[in-house]
This record gives structure tokens, C-alpha cells and sequence, in this order.
């Protein structure tokens, strides 16, 4: 069984992650070192032992999910997008529209609705400590491996 890359529209905020700098982020980042390669993470004072030990953007978005749930905003999520075969960033995303065997395809009254969700995912920046580069929430095409 192979890696299928996969496309899909997201709507909220890029955030980036260790291999791009979190290039998303206007917050301040703080650098952590396992003795053979060193990374960068948001500072946040919900950072866990894991996030500190171990470069995988897995730790961090587990971390940040669990925190929005506790917070009554569960039903943001943090996706996990591909910058490249073996590196990852991730997008606090309010909307995640699939294709569902055809082409990738947004109609402008979904597009348009989507802002509904703009109050949550503000909220959401307020409750993870995160600071992100756009002033609003947009839609992204994120490709990702599955």
C-alpha cells in the first residue's frame, strides 16, 4: 500500500510548521534541541513534554486540538498539510471541502457561508496563544498524504 497525495479547499489559517519556520505565525517561536537536530515551536504556555523532546508536528497539533476541545471548539480542526514528501505544516481550519472523485470544486454560496465560522476560529487564536500573519481567515488549497 502506497501514499496517495490528496488535495482539498481549507478554510482558516495557515499556520505553517518546523520545516517552513511556521511561516503562517507572527508569534513568537521558541527553539528546542533533541542533541542531533534542533526545531522551532510556537511559545505557548500549553507546550508539552513532547513538543519540547521530539520534532513532529504531530505532537503539536494533538496538543493545540486537545486545548480547543476543552475551550468548547471542537469542531475546528488542525489539518495537516504536505511542504514537500517528508515535511509537514498545518492549518487551523473551520472547513475542509474533499473532493469526492471529480475535480475540486467550491461554489461561491459555500465559499460565501464559510465566514460564519470567522468568530470561532478568532477565538480559536485567542485560546492557543497564536498570533497568525493574515488578518482574516482564507481558503487554501492544501495537498496532503494519505
Amino acid at each position: 500500500m502506497g501514499l496517495e497525495n490528496h488535495e482539498a479547499l481549507v478554510y482558516g489559517y495557515r499556520l505553517g510548521g518546523p520545516a517552513d519556520g511556521w511561516i503562517g505565525l507572527a508569534s513568537e517561536l521558541v527553539r528546542y534541541n533533541d542533541g542531533r537536530s534542533s526545531w522551532t515551536m510556537p511559545e505557548v504556555s500549553w507546550s508539552t513534554e513532547a513538543m519540547r523532546e521530539e520534532n513532529h508536528p504531530d505532537h503539536f497539533a494533538g496538543a493545540a486540538e486537545d486545548r480547543l476541545k476543552e475551550a468548547g471548539l471542537g469542531a475546528l480542526q488542525f489539518q495537516t498539510y504536505s511542504l514537500g514528501w517528508d515535511e509537514e505544516g498545518h492549518i487551523l481550519a473551520a472547513v475542509v471541502h474533499e473532493p469526492a472523485g471529480g475535480p475540486l470544486i467550491l461554489d461561491p454560496v459555500a465559499m460565501g457561508a464559510a465566514t460564519e465560522h470567522d468568530a470561532s476560529l478568532t477565538r480559536a487564536l485567542t485560546v492557543l496563544e497564536l498570533r497568525p500573519r493574515t488578518a482574516k481567515p482564507e481558503w487554501i488549497m492544501a495537498s496532503y498524504y494519505a
